[in-house]
């Protein structure tokens, strides 16, 4: 690599790093000893990091987002497990998976009644975000709903006012 590549590679690197994480490593200069150093520092294979990270997986809720960024997020967790060297199948990504959604998702529906006793992590996926879909639209409808039950429900009140002001007006000249 030319010089220039290299310094810029540096560069990026520790472009990407927290201050905090960038005072660990003052006395590395090249990108492979910071890379060594943060794996070093961050990727420990033993039991009490697998079962830290597993704990952050378990714990990890569905935020404000949609299920696709969950998965990402999941996806991400999954992966630092793996990389201590625990082997993860699709199944248990799968649970993980529903494990960590709200109950409006419902969604142990959007996997049950298949003819396969296998489930792909791709369906599973597939159908988690068809799911979604199904919500939001479910929701829209509700809004809509409610919207026609409120404009009808004004309406009702406007005529039992109009009526109110008849009737006063008719007992008036009663």
């Amino acid at each position: 690599m030319k010089f220039r590549q290299v310094k810029k590679a540096y560069a990026l690197m520790l472009s990407f790093l927290s201050n905090k994480v960038l005072v660990s490593l003052s006395e590395e200069n090249t990108c492979a000893s910071i890379f060594q150093k943060l794996k070093s520092t961050y990727l420990r294979d033993g039991a009490v990091n697998q079962i830290l990270i597993r704990k952050r997986l378990c714990m990890l809720k569905k935020k404000e987002v949609s299920v696709q960024e969950h998965l990402n997020e999941v996806n991400g967790r999954v992966n630092q497990v793996k990389s201590c060297g625990v082997k993860i199948s699709d199944m248990d990504i799968i649970v993980y998976i529903l494990m960590l959604l709200p109950p409006e998702y419902d969604s142990t529906s959007a996997i049950e009644n298949q003819p396969s006793e296998y489930i792909s992590l791709q369906f599973a996926v597939n159908r988690l975000i068809h799911a979604e879909v199904l919500l939001k639209d479910r929701l829209v409808n509700l809004k809509r709903k409610h919207r026609e039950v409120n404009r009808q429900t004004v309406l009702h009140f406007r005529q039992i006012n109009e009526l109110w002001s008849v009737s006063s007006v008719i007992e008036k000249d009663i």
